[in-house]
């Protein structure tokens, strides 16, 4: 068990050490305040389809949270 954590532990550190890795090459906080407001949200925004399917998963999960309520309720008044 300690050896099976032990890897886990040191792959997860190799892993984050390689993805870390030369971000600071790709842009910089100066890079970034150069950017107009514009290009901030070309760069941070999403998909307006994305939003749209982020949303009805949403209303997909609420609905079906409390569906599962409602069928919790009554099987607890069959018993």
């Amino acid at each position: 068990e300690q050896r099976k954590a032990f890897v886990a532990n040191v792959t997860a550190q190799v892993i984050e050490r390689h993805t870390v890795r030369g971000l600071d090459k790709i842009s910089s906080r100066l890079d970034v305040n150069d950017l107009s407001d514009e290009d901030i949200l070309k760069v941070a925004s999403e998909l307006a389809s994305v939003g749209r399917k982020r949303d009805f998963l949403t209303d997909r999960q609420q609905k079906l949270r409390s569906g599962k309520g409602i069928f919790r309720g009554i099987m607890g008044r069959v018993k």
